[in-house]
């Protein structure tokens, strides 16, 4: 082993507002806006506003969606 700095890979994730100002925004920054209704978990309960649909969509996704 080579002497000097070892590194090591660390996932950093810092923490997405799903709520306040932060509860609307738009599917893949291309799509619908749609309202953060509630958190369950893996998943988050959306009101699409254009539509007036409800429905679950993938908390992983929501937090990538830029705001509306």
């Amino acid at each position: 082993m080579t002497p000097g700095v070892r590194e090591e890979s660390v996932a950093f994730h810092r923490a997405v507002e799903l709520d306040g100002p932060g509860r609307f925004r738009t599917i893949a920054g291309v799509g619908p806006a749609y309202e953060i209704l509630e958190d369950r978990g893996d998943l988050v309960r959306i009101h699409v506003l254009h539509s007036q649909e409800e429905l679950d969509y993938p908390k992983a996704d929501a937090e990538l969606d830029p705001l509306a």
